[in-house]
C-alpha cells in the first residue's frame, strides 16, 4: 500500500476533524486546562514551600553557605584558606557581648565581618556600608528600635561591650543599616577592623585561645564559612576536610542542615504522589473518554482514509495532532490560571499553617514540570483511541458502531422489557466508559469527604492546650521568642504575682520556677543511663555525642532541671506512673521525676528511678536534699521552658519547698484562668502592664491560639474544597459528555424505538435511569473504597499533628447524592435527539 508522507496534509485533516466537533473540543479544552490548573497549583505550592523551608532553615542557621568552623585561631584559619576543595571562603570575628539594658530582651552579637560573610549571613547593609572607622558600627533595624532611634545613618549609640576580659563603653556612629529578614536570626552589631584589632585581637595561637576560654569567652576567635562544589553529602565532605587539615575533635564544625531539610520526607512524597495520581487519573478519565468518543464518531472517516492508502502511523499522527492543537490552548491556560491561584493559596498556608518566609516567585521549572505532566496525561489518554484506529480495517470501519461492536453474545433469557431494564442493558454495552465516568465522579466525593474528615479530626482543645494550658501565660519576653538564644527563666517577680492576683474575674493563678544544672548518678541509675545512651546515640548529632559521652561516662552526670510548682500548675502535670495527691506532695518530702523518653509505650519503665526510691536533688542554692519519688511524669510543654535534652531528668517539687532552697524568689512563668466576662478587661490590663510598667515582660493568651486554630481549619477547607470542586467539575463534564454523545450516537435507535411504540416519556425515563444508575454506582464506590482509604490517607497527612484525633464524616457523601441525582435527571432533558414532530406525538 502506498504511503502518504505529507505532514501538511495530516495537519489539514486534523484541523477539519476539529472544526466538525467544536462542542467536543470546548469540553476537551476545559478538561485539559483543569488538569493543568491542578498540576500547576500542586507543583507551585509544594515547590514554594520547599524553597521557603530551605530559606527559613538558612535563617535559623544564620547563613546560606554549605559549612563552616567555629572559634579558630589565626594559624588554623590560614591552614583552611590553603585548601583547594572549598570556595567562597569568608569569615567573621567575635568581638564581645553588649551589656546595654536596652538589648537585654533580644539576643545581640558584636562582631567584625567582611563584605562576603555579611552577604551570605543576610546582614549586608541595605543603606550605607560596613564600618571602616574605629567609632563606626553597622547594625540591623531591631537594634535601633531597642534604642528608640529612627532608621537613619549617622545615629549615635552608646554601647557597653564586654569581651570577657575587658570592657569598653563609648559612642558609635551608625554607618550601615539593614532589616533583619526573620526573628530566627540574632541581632548583629558590626564594628570596624580597627576597633576589633584594638579591643579583641585575633587569637594567634592556642595559648591565646585558652586564656579567653578560661573565662568562657570566644572574643577574638575567627568563624569562617565556605562552600563546597555542591551540596551533596555535606557531612562526608566536612569530615574529609577536617582530615586534610588535621583538625581534631576539639574543632567545632558546622554543616548547613538547610540543604537537607529542603528535601521531601517519605510521608510528603506519598501525599504528593497521591495528589498527582488523583489529578492525572481524573484528567485521564475525561480526556480519554472524549478522544474515544471522537474516534468512534469519526471511525467511518478514518476507514475511508485507510482505503486511499493512509497508514496506521499516519492515522495515529492525526489523532495526536488534534490532541496537540487543543493542548496548545488548554495547557498554557491551565498553567497560568494555576499559578495565579497559587498566589492566593500560598499566603494562606504561610499565615495559617507553616509560618515560614515563603514568597511567591516565578519559577520556570514549575511550569515546565506541570506542562510535562499535563501533556503526559493527554498523551496517555490518546493510547486507546490510537489503538482503535490502528486495529480496525476499512471494511469494519464502514459498519462500525461502538455499542454494537462491544456487545458480547449471551445466552437468551426471557425477562420483562421496561425502560429500567433497557437502561441497565444500555450501560452494559460499553462497560469501560461507564466505569470511567463512575470513577471520575467518585474521586470528587472521596476528596471532599477526605477534606471534611481531616478538618473534623482537628481537635481544638488538643491544639490550644499544646500551646496554652491556661487563659493567660506571663513571663519574660525572651521566653516567647521562638529562637531566642538567651532566654530569661527568672522574669516573674513577687510584685508581678501580687499585681495579677488583683485582677477582676480571677479564677485561679499559679507560678512555675526552674533551675537548670546537673544530676550526679551512680549505681543502678548509672547503668540505666548508660544503656539508654547506647540506644539513642545514633540519633544524636556527632558534636552532641562527644559532650554527652564525657558527661555520662567520665563525670557520671546528666543534665537536670529542678521545678517548683504552685498547686494550679501541679494539677496540670502529665503523669506516666503514680497519682496526683496535692496534700501529700505539698509536705515537701516527695518529688516527681521525669522519664527520658516522651511518647514511648512505657515512659515510666525508661525512668532512671522508680516510685519509692529516695533520690538526692541538687537545689538552686547548691545544697543537696533527699526526696522520695511519688510519681513519674512531666510538666506540659506549654508550661515548661520550651526545651529538652536527649538524656536528662527533671525533678518536680512544690514551690514552697523549692523557694526554701533558692537564692532567687523569681519565677519562670505565671498562669491565670479568668472568668469569660472579664477576658477583654484582663487582656487590656496585661497589655498595659507589660508595655509600660514591666516592658521586659510579655504574655500569651488561649484566645490567640483559638484564632490560629480556626484559620488553620479554614485553610485546609479552602484548599481541599477547591481541589474537590475541580475534580467534581471534571467528573460532571465527563458525565455530561458521555451522556450527550451516547444519546446523539443512538439518535436513530431512539427514533426507531419511538416508532415501534415507546412513548417520549418512556424513552426519557430510560435515559434518566441510565444516569441515575451511574450515580448510584458512584455513591457505592465512594462509600466503599472512599471510606476504606479515608483513615489511611488522613493518618498520612495529619497523624503526627499535635491536635489530631481521627473523626470519620460521611455527610459530604450524603449531600452529594441529591446533587448528582439532580444532574442525572436534568442532563438527558437538555439534549435534543428528536424532531419537533416527535414532541407532538408524545
Amino acid at each position: 500500500m502506498r504511503k502518504v508522507k505529507n505532514s501538511k496534509w495530516i495537519s489539514n485533516i486534523s484541523k477539519s476533524i476539529m472544526k466538525a466537533n467544536k462542542k467536543r473540543n470546548q469540553i476537551l479544552v476545559i478538561a485539559i486546562a483543569l488538569t493543568a490548573f491542578m498540576l500547576t497549583s500542586v507543583f507551585t505550592v509544594t515547590g514554594s514551600m520547599l524553597a521557603g523551608i530551605e530559606k527559613a532553615t538558612m535563617l535559623q542557621v544564620g547563613t546560606d553557605l554549605h559549612g563552616g568552623f567555629k572559634f579558630l585561631t589565626k594559624e588554623q584559619y590560614e591552614k583552611l584558606s590553603q585548601d583547594e576543595k572549598i570556595s567562597d571562603l569568608c569569615y567573621n570575628i567575635i568581638v564581645g557581648q553588649p551589656r546595654n539594658e536596652e538589648l537585654r530582651e533580644d539576643y545581640t552579637e558584636i562582631r567584625y565581618t567582611d563584605d562576603k560573610y555579611a552577604k551570605h549571613s543576610f546582614s549586608l547593609p541595605q543603606v550605607g556600608r560596613l564600618p571602616k572607622k574605629s567609632n563606626e558600627i553597622a547594625t540591623c533595624g531591631n537594634v535601633l528600635d531597642k534604642f528608640g532611634l529612627p532608621h537613619e545613618l549617622g545615629q549615635k549609640i552608646y554601647l557597653k561591650i564586654d569581651n570577657g576580659i575587658n570592657r569598653y563603653e563609648g559612642n558609635f556612629i551608625v554607618s550601615g543599616i539593614w532589616e533583619k529578614p526573620a526573628e530566627t536570626l540574632p541581632n548583629q552589631i558590626y564594628v570596624s577592623k580597627v576597633f576589633q584589632e584594638s579591643f579583641s585581637p585575633v587569637w594567634e595561637n592556642e595559648k591565646e585561645m585558652e586564656s579567653f576560654q578560661k573565662v568562657n569567652s570566644y572574643a577574638g576567635s575567627i568563624n569562617p564559612g565556605f562552600n563546597f562544589k555542591n551540596a551533596f553529602n555535606l557531612r562526608d565532605k566536612m569530615e574529609k576536610l577536617k582530615i586534610r587539615l588535621d583538625f581534631g575533635p576539639e574543632i567545632n564544625e558546622g554543616v548547613n542542615w538547610a540543604y537537607s531539610t529542603s528535601s521531601i520526607d517519605p510521608t510528603s512524597m506519598v501525599l504528593m504522589t497521591f495528589l498527582l495520581t488523583m489529578i492525572m487519573v481524573s484528567g485521564y478519565l475525561i480526556i480519554s473518554n472524549i478522544f474515544n468518543i471522537s474516534v468512534t464518531a469519526d471511525i467511518h472517516h478514518y476507514g475511508l482514509l485507510k482505503t486511499i492508502g493512509t497508514t496506521n502511523r499516519q492515522l495515529k499522527k492525526i489523532v495526536i495532532r488534534q490532541a496537540m492543537m487543543i493542548s496548545t490552548i488548554a495547557i498554557p491556560t491551565g498553567l497560568v490560571s494555576g499559578y495565579l491561584a497559587s498566589m492566593v493559596i500560598i499566603p494562606l498556608i504561610i499565615n495559617n499553617m507553616i509560618r515560614i518566609p515563603v514568597t511567591m516567585e516565578f519559577n520556570l521549572w514549575f511550569f515546565v514540570i506541570s506542562g510535562i505532566f499535563a501533556w503526559m496525561t493527554v498523551r496517555i489518554s490518546c493510547i486507546k483511541p490510537c489503538r482503535i484506529v490502528r486495529k480496525i480495517s476499512p471494511v469494519e470501519a464502514i459498519r462500525y458502531t461502538e455499542y454494537a461492536y462491544s456487545i458480547k453474545k449471551k445466552k437468551k433469557r426471557t425477562y420483562k422489557v421496561t425502560p429500567i431494564t433497557m437502561a441497565w442493558q444500555n450501560l452494559g454495552r460499553n462497560k469501560k466508559k461507564t466505569v470511567s465516568v463512575i470513577i471520575s465522579m467518585a474521586l470528587s466525593i472521596i476528596m471532599l469527604n477526605l477534606t471534611v474528615s481531616l478538618v473534623a479530626s482537628f481537635d481544638e482543645d488538643l491544639y490550644v492546650s499544646s500551646f496554652a494550658k491556661t487563659d493567660f501565660t506571663i513571663g519574660d519576653a525572651t521566653l516567647f521568642q521562638k529562637y531566642s538564644v538567651a532566654a530569661e527563666y527568672e522574669g516573674i517577680s513577687q510584685s508581678d504575682i501580687d499585681y495579677c492576683k488583683k485582677m477582676n474575674g480571677l479564677e485561679d493563678i499559679g507560678a512555675i520556677y526552674i533551675s537548670a544544672g546537673f544530676h550526679k548518678i551512680d549505681g543502678f541509675a548509672q547503668k540505666k543511663v548508660e544503656n539508654f545512651y547506647e540506644q539513642i546515640k545514633d540519633e544524636i548529632h556527632p558534636e552532641a555525642v562527644k559532650e554527652l559521652k564525657t558527661l555520662i561516662f567520665d563525670n557520671h552526670k546528666i543534665f537536670s532541671n529542678v521545678f517548683g510548682l504552685d498547686q494550679m500548675v501541679y494539677h496540670q502535670l502529665e503523669m506516666d506512673a503514680g497519682k496526683l495527691d496535692w496534700e501529700k506532695f505539698k509536705t515537701g518530702k516527695y518529688v516527681i521525676i521525669s522519664a527520658p523518653i516522651e511518647g514511648s509505650k512505657d515512659d515510666a519503665g525508661a525512668a532512671f528511678y522508680k516510685i519509692g526510691d529516695h533520690v538526692p536533688v541538687e537545689m538552686p542554692n547548691g545544697t543537696v536534699q533527699s526526696y522520695e519519688v511519688m510519681g513519674i511524669g512531666k510538666v506540659p510543654y506549654a508550661m515548661g521552658p520550651g526545651y529538652s535534652r536527649m538524656v536528662d531528668i527533671n525533678f518536680i517539687l512544690p514551690s514552697v519547698e523549692y523557694l526554701k532552697h533558692s537564692k532567687s524568689q523569681n519565677g519562670m512563668k505565671l498562669f491565670m484562668n479568668i472568668d469569660d466576662a472579664y477576658m477583654e478587661e484582663v487582656e487590656t490590663s496585661l497589655t498595659e502592664y507589660c508595655e509600660k510598667t514591666k516592658p521586659l515582660l510579655d504574655f500569651e493568651s488561649r484566645s490567640k491560639y483559638k484564632e490560629g486554630f480556626m484559620e488553620l481549619k479554614q485553610t485546609f477547607l479552602l484548599i481541599g474544597g477547591a481541589i474537590s470542586f475541580i475534580l467534581a467539575l471534571i467528573g460532571i463534564l465527563n458525565f455530561i459528555n458521555v451522556t450527550y454523545t451516547s444519546i446523539r450516537e443512538r439518535g436513530k435507535e431512539l427514533k426507531t424505538l419511538h416508532a415501534v411504540g415507546m412513548t417520549y416519556k418512556q424513552i426519557m425515563k430510560m435515559l434518566t435511569t441510565e444516569g441515575v444508575i451511574r450515580i448510584v454506582f458512584t455513591i457505592l464506590v465512594a462509600f466503599t473504597i472512599g471510606i476504606g482509604w479515608n483513615r489511611i490517607i488522613i493518618n498520612m497527612i495529619a497523624g503526627e499533628m499535635i491536635m489530631f484525633k481521627y473523626q470519620l464524616v460521611i455527610w459530604p457523601m450524603m449531600v452529594s447524592i441529591p446533587l448528582f441525582l439532580l444532574i442525572a435527571v436534568l442532563v438527558p432533558k437538555k439534549i435534543r435527539w428528536y424532531e419537533k414532530t416527535y414532541m407532538d406525538k408524545k
